[in-house]
């Protein structure tokens, strides 16, 4: 694992912070070729874009603090320091989604073409961000059965227990991410997608289903139980899956 990569005195460059720019950056070249497809001009959507990387990194960290308030009692200076891990998704999700009618008014781009082009964007940079998490340490699986010796082993330092072989949730979600903007790509050409809003929702179809099996190969802390001894983040995925397969369902008929 490679939590750290360059410390220039208090300034450290860690990993998983370059492993969210780098997911950014991904995004905003793809979204350069995906934007055309819906006929929207690519430099509105990449500063809109950008306004929803912010809102989300904000949701996502604040997501993250409120359900791991202990890790940070006595050090309040940590909070920000994103960079060492900790960004929620699903909080990341709801605060670009609270801050977009604002921005997409601003860009004048209207709501579900833009989210349509948006998304693959967004798959492939959790995909890369999933591989900051795994150089972390978090977000770690739960151990494997005695004797079985093929998961992720992390060294000390990490956010996961040392030593000791774990299911390799990070890498398993980032290759299934990455499937998934392929994907995403992809159906924009469909004709059965044409219906603006029907990428975005196998979007949160796709991802609410790959995050909730995920959950329960999870080791990690996500959370104190709040609905039938599940975690928030175990509901917001299932409450992700139910919203895509219910904007699919809206969208059923062919546009006319």
């Amino acid at each position: 694992m490679l939590p750290g990569l360059l410390k220039l005195g208090p300034l450290a460059l860690s990993f998983y912070g370059l492993a969210v720019a780098l997911g950014v950056m991904a995004g905003l070249l793809l979204l350069g070729l995906t934007a055309p497809r819906r006929g929207l001009p690519a430099a509105a959507v990449r500063d809109f874009c950008f306004w929803m990387v912010l809102a989300g990194l904000l949701g996502s960290r604040l997501a993250y603090v409120a359900f791991h308030w202990p890790e940070f009692e006595g050090d309040w200076g940590s909070i920000l320091a994103y960079w060492r891990g900790g960004l929620m998704f699903q909080g990341g999700l709801a605060g670009a989604l609270l801050a977009s009618p604002f921005f997409l008014k601003k860009e004048g781009l209207p709501f579900w073409p833009a989210f349509d082009v948006l998304v693959p964007s967004l798959a492939l940079g959790q995909a890369l961000g999933r591989l900051g998490c795994l150089s972390a340490g978090c977000c770690y699986g739960r151990p494997l059965e005695p004797g079985d010796d093929w998961g992720l082993t992390f060294p000390f330092g990490s956010q996961a227990p040392a030593g000791l072989p774990l299911w390799p949730t990070q890498a398993v979600e980032a290759f299934f991410l990455a499937l998934l903007a392929l994907g995403l790509t992809v159906a924009l050409r469909a004709a059965w997608a044409r219906r603006p809003g029907r990428v975005a929702a196998l979007y949160l179809a796709g991802a609410g289903s790959l995050r909730l099996v995920m959950e329960f190969f999870r080791g990690d802390f996500r959370g104190e139980p709040l609905f039938y001894g599940l975690p928030p983040t175990t509901l917001a995925a299932a409450l992700t899956l139910v919203l895509g397969l219910a904007l699919l369902f809206r969208a059923r008929k062919p546009a006319g």
